[in-house]
């Protein structure tokens, strides 16, 4: 064979290498492009941001009850972010971000901690403010994923891994002397604490308040001393009913049937008494119907939401705390 030919493989072998060297390349730079990008830190608006459904509605309820107890009792601030994954990038960078962009905790106090789930990656992190490096250092924070939090998640129960670690966490805070939240800390506080209950609770508030004036203001058409009666009774069963409980939209709930049973009761038995003094032209209840209820429904309290009530107070991080995987 001539040696044209032999150059002619020789050439078109390199070529095929030079090749596949620049599509190896290529996918290597791909993937790395793919890698690189940054996931978005959530915006949020209560401690407990939940993007993949991992918890239910009940369980986010208690947590964020809890943190926001927390919140009103010592100022501290707890955040929950759980995302289907950090996309290559480690989850200690990833919570740094998020701890710079959302400053959990109080300026100055800097007593914020961040807990990030990353569910597809398998991996989880607590993020300590500067404040609390004293109260939950490196070495307990990573005893607290180690023995609490980490089993449970490998058997797929995260609600109970993230309330015990949550309630661990809340036990270490509330043994470490903190500054006391000022007074417009706690009537922020108070307001969060109250929306909570509110998207719980709706509907007890609604039709509690509503029965307890329709209940005792009825009897005032016909004395005003059964009106008074009904709401001072209705007013003892709901204390009471507080009192045993310890569930405010509870107590007004019970406050509100007592009162509107009353009432019907007066006027019915008020509507009879007439009726059978004069020869029965008086016919009771026809001008009134428990159906009075029936504009309220579950749905009312979806009109509120604790929406911006719950956000960073500015805190710092400066990378404590502790990582871990199952």
């Amino acid at each position: 064979m001539s040696p044209s030919f032999w150059n002619n493989q020789v050439h078109n072998k390199g070529m095929i290498r030079w090749g596949l060297l620049a599509v190896a390349a290529s996918m290597v730079l791909f993937a790395s492009s793919i890698q690189g990008q940054e996931v978005a830190i959530p915006d949020i608006q209560a401690p407990v941001t939940d993007q993949v459904g991992l918890l239910s509605s009940s369980a986010v309820q208690q947590l964020n009850q809890k943190i926001l107890n927390l919140q009103k009792e010592k100022g501290s601030q707890i955040a929950i972010l759980i995302i289907s994954t950090t996309n290559g990038e480690p989850i200690e960078d990833y919570s740094m971000r998020a701890a710079e962009k959302l400053k959990i905790g109080r300026q100055g106090v800097d007593d914020g901690i961040i807990i990030t789930i990353a569910r597809d990656d398998r991996k989880a992190r607590i993020e300590v403010g500067y404040g609390l490096e004293g109260a939950v250092p490196d070495a307990t924070a990573n005893r607290i994923l180690d023995t609490q939090m980490l089993p449970a998640f490998k058997k797929g129960d995260f609600e109970a891994g993230l309330n015990r670690g949550v309630d661990s966490l809340i036990a270490l805070i509330r043994g470490e002397a903190l500054p006391e939240p000022s007074a417009m800390e706690k009537v922020g506080q108070g307001f969060d604490t109250f929306a909570q209950e509110f998207q719980m609770w709706g509907v007890f508030y609604i039709i509690g308040v509503t029965f307890y004036f329709i209940g005792g203001l009825v009897p005032m058409l016909l004395s005003r001393w059964k009106s008074a009666l009904t709401f001072l009774v209705a007013t003892i069963v709901g204390v009471t009913v507080y009192l045993i409980f310890g569930v405010l939209p509870i107590g007004i709930f019970a406050a509100g049937l007592t009162a509107f049973l009353m009432g019907i009761f007066t006027v019915t038995i008020t509507a009879a008494s007439q009726a059978s003094a004069d020869g029965g032209s008086y016919s009771s209840g026809s001008s009134w119907s428990s159906g009075s209820s029936s504009s309220f429904s579950s749905g009312s309290s979806s009109s509120f939401s604790s929406g911006s009530s719950f956000s960073g107070g500015g805190g710092s991080f400066g990378g404590g705390g502790a990582s871990g995987s199952w």
